[in-house]
Parts: C-alpha cells; sequence; structure tokens
C-alpha cells in the first residue's frame, strides 16, 4: 500500500521491484518523475536490499550519477525491521529537503562504479543538503 509520490511494480522475479517515485509538490524536484530498482538479496531481512536509481537518476547531493545512493540505512544503519515502504519514504524525503541540485562531492570517485553494491564500508556524507 504504497503512499502517495511512490508506486511500487513487481515483475517475474519477485525479488525484483520498481518503485516509481514523482518528485512532491513545492520541492525542487516537484513532479519530477524516478525508478528506484530494489533487490532483494538470499539473507534478506538480516541484510539489507540492493537500491540505486535507474537512469536517468536525479541531481542530489546524495546520489551519485550512477544512481547509487548514499544513504546509511542502506548499509551500517539497515535494521531487519525496515520496509521497501520506509527507504522509499526516506530517499524521498531526502529529496524533497533538497536546496540545490548538486552531484555528491566524490562523484568523481565512485560514478564509475556499478551500482547496487553493498554499503558495508561507506563514509556517510553530511545531512546539510
Amino acid at each position: 500500500n504504497p503512499p502517495p509520490n511512490l508506486k511500487v511494480s513487481v515483475g517475474k522475479n519477485i525479488r525484483v521491484w520498481i518503485v516509481h517515485m514523482t518528485g512532491t509538490e513545492g520541492s525542487i524536484y516537484a513532479g519530477e518523475k524516478y525508478r528506484l530498482r530494489v533487490s532483494f538479496p538470499p539473507d534478506y531481512p538480516a541484510g539489507p536490499p540492493s537500491v540505486y536509481f535507474l537512469q536517468p537518476a536525479p541531481k542530489h547531493e546524495h546520489v551519485y550519477t550512477n544512481g547509487d545512493i548514499c544513504l546509511s540505512l542502506l548499509g551500517r544503519d539497515w535494521r531487519p525491521t525496515l520496509t521497501v515502504q520506509s527507504l522509499a519514504n526516506s530517499i524521498l524525503s531526502i529529496l524533497s529537503g533538497a536546496m540545490r541540485k548538486d552531484l555528491p562531492m566524490d562523484n568523481a570517485r565512485h560514478c564509475t562504479n556499478k551500482p547496487g553494491g553493498r554499503q558495508d564500508d561507506w563514509i556517510y556524507h553530511d545531512d546539510n543538503c
């Protein structure tokens, strides 16, 4: 039962979901459409799902141009009680709270990586976007 601005579609593989996201009114992403790919690993829910933006990814200080999202809930702060809805709401919230469309400070170093890898050793940016 997705909240407003979020819609989920599931294909033949139940372990891969696409979350369709529309930017919140009043934000700098208002009306913009994005898609998140959510893939559930074998150890889910003990381990976090892989979540990243499909292209085109939004230009945001916590979103790399390859689609990866710098969000501690996808790494060190993951808890098995979290849901895809709570993750999608968190991602929509960081987009909604943004004041400008900038790339992450280390985008050049990270952008060539394959998206969706585990975030076990990530250093997370601040929340002052």
